[in-house]
């Protein structure tokens, strides 16, 4: 499951993963934040993926799915910060490779093992 709401204090869109996710869900998260014209042109998330973990089945090659959805999603915002926090070990490797395919201009993702420093990356940028 994946939920989020957008911090005005932090100015962060803050999204849990809990349980299996799929690169299905994932995608549709993405698509549904390029649809909520609520959200800043500049957009930090913040994710906590600490709860979850992705479903069987999940491949590197299915990452190519979500640099797609991203494109949809960049093109309603000037920018994305995106801050991941890992635990698994298939997880965290999914999110290096994905952190390599899916560098644009307008996007940077990054993943951390602990809350305290995505945060600072995230109010860094």
């Amino acid at each position: 499951m994946i939920t989020y709401a957008f911090n005005k204090e932090t100015g962060f869109l803050e999204t849990t993963f809990e349980g299996e996710v799929s690169i299905k869900d994932i995608a549709e998260y993405i698509i549904m934040l390029s649809e909520d014209k609520t959200l800043p042109k500049k957009l930090k998330i913040f994710t906590d993926a600490t709860k979850g973990k992705f479903s069987k089945g999940v491949v590197p090659k299915d990452l190519p799915k979500l640099v797609e959805a991203n494109k949809v999603s960049l093109a309603q915002r000037d920018y994305i910060y995106d801050a991941f926090v890992l635990t698994g070990t298939l997880e965290m490797a999914l999110g290096m490779l994905y952190k390599t395919i899916s560098k644009t201009k307008k996007y940077k993702f990054n993943v951390f093992s602990t809350k305290e420093a995505a945060i600072k990356w995230l109010k860094d940028t």
